[in-house]
């Protein structure tokens, strides 16, 4: 239920610091602002402050707030309300500003307002240590110097930021010192090599498109990248940070922020904000708007998973507020901490228990022979065993810990579906979820085998460090192949059996630049093929596989940024052939009994399609009913399974979770619908959800 915001009038509310609080500003003429935090929207304050109507809040700096309106700029306290109203700056029909830095507060001599013009290589600056009559906008073009500092090197400044007393912006991958100099009331600017930008390994396979952007603060310097997925601009892909270590004087990616949260806003500027002092259940995370303004994307850090929804005030501008304001609201502190109770997940804890603990919750509900207990736990697997493991002191000695996959039950129950697997590089630990009942199940293994490249058989074929590796995670079996300089740069791989088997092929497409090639793995050696695509500019690949003997792979097309997705056929001798061009959206393409099928998701998420290649008139047609049949789909690889249980007839699981109960949701092609179990029942499921970035798949679970 929807409730009324606080109305504040023409003052600050009164907001707690503990919380991140975003500014939503309606520049629609009602000058109205409206606070609001992303993790409870029903608590929200609309205001009308003075100082911000018609302005545009373009950042925050030693306490100070940075405001624009068409030619005009200001700096504003908020605390003690001094604003200094800067000359007009009049720019250019082509140009534009999108970032901002205050090097140091105005009442400094040396404090300049700078700011990058986009795409130009100019720097526009104000020096506010001065009588506001001498206050003057200074141009500088910064690109001899660049080129001087890179010698043949030219690029344009963005990400403006201070850390440490001193100004740093972003210039292609590389972070540059912006020296302030001030002589005889003068000022000018100098540019100095600081260092390299971090470069993330991603465990998503290759990212063309990214951003690079940096934060500081007095004492602080963040590297955020931000990369999308090739074929979709619009779909993020993978998120990193990087911290600079000063003792070390290196990057170091962050795997946990606690109690910090990072905002961007990618449709207004690519404006980073930091707070770094909120309540701890609320920490964590980088939130994202994208460059449409309709998506937020949070990013877990820790978890590295990132929950999607769409935004509570699709303004033009949105900011976080990090100013601190004294005093907190009873009413906003009462909802917030209605929020505080988080559901926590099914996970299987393990400790050690004393004899006086267990005697002292000793329950007298199970009255039963031991025999009895033990043969009814022979039957419980997973969390429902750890759980009447916990009841009593006679179901702790009838449940003696074991080893996971060395349960017949286990083995058994893991046969009604696939589970989804994400490997946690960072802590060494691999989970495994079940789409139906939602139970959690951990192993602690080695973070060499961090990226999945493609699942099948039970088997998973994972690329670390150049290398790739066949790991089955229910035995612990790995089987390296022998090393390939294509490994890392793979656009998409398949294998045609176990490992275990003589008829064991891989095979990996990979186009960069203006060549495209197919890498065959057989008999120890691998095989090199140029492939031809007769003049056009060769394709990325998805989803490649195997069926009736032949290869084949999704290639994605892009003329005007316009995707052109098509199915290729690789045949060893032919080349390229039968190709088949399908409409936009996400698309996913799998094997199943000799039959090549493709999974259409339309942009928007709403509707979902499957076809079957018809070979004879090479062209899509449309099914309607999947029958006993299941579609699991990841970023890899598609599974196409006959169902054992009637639950699961007729659906697509996705390896996306829903936020509230974090349970996997799936597409009905009956109801025409998501959906997500709650038990055995199917409840409708009505959001965006979370998805993992860590690398992920679905498996068929194999014990031998």
């Amino acid at each position: 239920m929807e409730q009324k915001p606080v109305v504040c009038g023409n003052r600050l509310p009164p907001l707690s610091a503990h919380y991140p609080w975003l500014v939503a500003q309606n520049m629609d003429g009602t000058g109205d602002q409206t606070f609001y935090t992303p993790h409870d929207r029903l608590c929200h304050y609309r205001c009308q402050i003075p100082k911000l109507l018609g302005r545009h809040i373009r950042g925050y700096f030693h306490g100070w707030v940075i405001l624009s309106s068409k030619e005009m700029w200001s700096v504003w306290n908020p605390v003690t309300s001094k604003i200094l109203n800067l000359p007009p700056l009049t720019l250019g029909s082509s140009e534009s500003v999108g970032q901002c830095c205050l090097s140091s507060p105005p009442d400094d001599p040396i404090s300049v307002l700078l700011l990058p013009i986009n795409r130009e290589s100019t720097l526009v600056f104000c020096q506010l240590g001065l009588k506001r009559d001498r206050l003057k906008w200074t141009r500088t073009p910064y690109c001899r110097q660049v080129k001087e500092v890179f010698k043949c090197y030219g690029g344009f400044m963005h990400s403006p930021t201070c850390y440490d007393g001193k100004v740093y912006a972003l210039c292609g991958d590389f972070v540059m010192q912006i020296d302030i100099i001030v002589k005889h009331g003068e000022a000018s600017i100098k540019l100095l090599l600081w260092g390299e930008c971090p470069y993330p390994s991603s465990e998503n396979g290759f990212f063309p498109i990214s951003i690079g952007l940096l934060k500081g603060s007095s004492t602080e310097l963040f590297y955020i990248n931000v990369a999308f997925n090739e074929d979709t601009k619009n779909t993020l892909g993978d998120v990193y940070l990087f911290k600079w270590l000063m003792g070390c004087m290196r990057w170091e990616e962050m795997v946990d922020i606690k109690d910090t949260a990072f905002f961007l806003d990618l449709a207004h500027g690519h404006s980073v904000y930091y707070n770094h002092a909120i309540a701890p259940e609320l920490g964590g995370y980088i939130h994202i708007r994208d460059e449409m303004g309709k998506m937020m994307y949070s990013y877990d850090v820790e978890d590295k998973t990132i929950s999607i929804s769409s935004m509570a005030y699709p303004t033009s501008h949105l900011s976080l507020w990090e100013c601190r304001l004294e005093g907190n609201h009873e009413d906003s502190e009462l909802a917030l901490d209605s929020k505080k109770e988080v559901e926590k997940d099914d996970k299987i804890v393990v400790r050690l228990v004393t004899k006086d603990e267990v005697e002292l919750n000793e329950s007298r509900l199970l009255n039963l022979p031991f025999h009895l207990l033990e043969m009814i736990m022979h039957h419980c697997i997973g969390v429902e065993y750890m759980r009447f493991r916990a009841t009593c002191k006679s179901c702790h000695l009838a449940a003696p810990l074991i080893h996971w996959n060395k349960t017949s039950s286990l083995h058994k129950y893991s046969l009604v579906s696939p589970w989804l697997i994400v490997v946690d590089k960072n802590r060494g630990i691999i989970t495994f979820k079940d789409p139906v009942f939602g139970d959690k199940y951990f192993m602690k293994r080695s973070n060499r085998h961090s990226s999945i490249r493609c699942s099948r058989f039970g088997w998973l074929l994972c690329g670390k460090d150049s290398t790739l590796v066949f790991f089955n995670p229910f035995t612990n079996d790995s089987r390296e192949l022998q090393y390939v300089d294509a490994s890392e740069g793979f656009d998409s791989l398949c294998f045609s059996a176990p490992p275990t088997s003589n008829d064991c092929k891989v095979v990996g497409f990979k186009a960069r630049g203006k060549d495209a090639n197919v890498y065959i793995y057989l008999i120890q050696t691998w095989l090199k093929i140029g492939l031809d695509f007769r003049g056009d500019t060769p394709p990325s690949f998805r989803f490649s596989t195997f069926c009736k003997g032949d290869v084949y792979a999704l290639c994605v097309y892009s003329l005007k940024n316009l995707l052109k997705p098509q199915v290729c056929n690789y045949k060893k001798g032919k080349g390229v052939g039968a190709r088949h061009r399908i409409r936009g959206g996400e698309y996913f393409l799998m094997e199943h009994d000799q039959q090549l099928l493709l999974v259409i998701v339309d942009e928007s998420g709403k509707y979902v399609e499957v076809s079957k290649l018809n070979y004879i008139n090479n062209e899509w047609e449309k099914i309607e009913c999947l029958g006993r049949y299941t579609i699991y789909i990841d970023g890899t690889t598609c599974l196409y399974i006959e169902t054992k249980v009637p639950e699961l007839e007729n659906k697509i699981f996705f390896p996306r979770l829903d936020s509230k109960n974090g349970n996997i949701v799936f597409y009905s092609l009956e109801t025409g619908r998501y959906h997500t179990f709650n038990g055995n029942k199917m409840q409708e499921f009505a959001g965006l959800g979370i998805r993992h970035v860590y690398s992920h798949a679905w498996i068929q679970p194999t014990w031998f």
